[in-house]
């Protein structure tokens, strides 16, 4: 599974969506063990007027791949557009580790064992 992290500092899950213009890639395996894959540059999901359908959408593909999006903060527009492509965005302002851990404790307790 791969979840895609929004932050400016590489240490912290900090960034709005909208600010975003790259995401940190960390691939979590079957034992929640994590480790970062990649740097993706994505390009601005909003413009100075605000969020754009299309960049949103573009987004949202170049990040198909990854289950779970965490940001510092999203948008109900941005977080639907994500959800039509299979992705579940999620909130929080932590360490990014701190986030991962959360994130892991949560999907362990709703199933039981990490995502195949």
């Amino acid at each position: 599974m791969k979840v895609a992290v929004g932050s400016s500092n590489g240490y912290s899950v900090n960034q709005h969506f909208g600010q975003c213009d790259r995401f940190i890639i960390y691939e979590i395996d079957e034992e929640g063990l994590y480790v970062q894959s990649e740097n993706r540059k994505i390009g601005s999901p909003a413009s100075l007027n605000g969020h754009e359908q299309n960049r949103l959408n573009a987004v949202a593909e170049s990040l198909a791949d990854c289950s779970y999006v965490l940001v510092g903060r999203i948008g109900p527009g941005a977080a639907g557009v994500l959800h039509k492509q299979g992705i579940t965005a999620l909130a929080v302002e932590a360490p990014i580790e701190q986030a991962l851990g959360r994130l892991l404790t949560f999907l362990q307790s709703r199933q039981g064992a990490i995502l195949k």
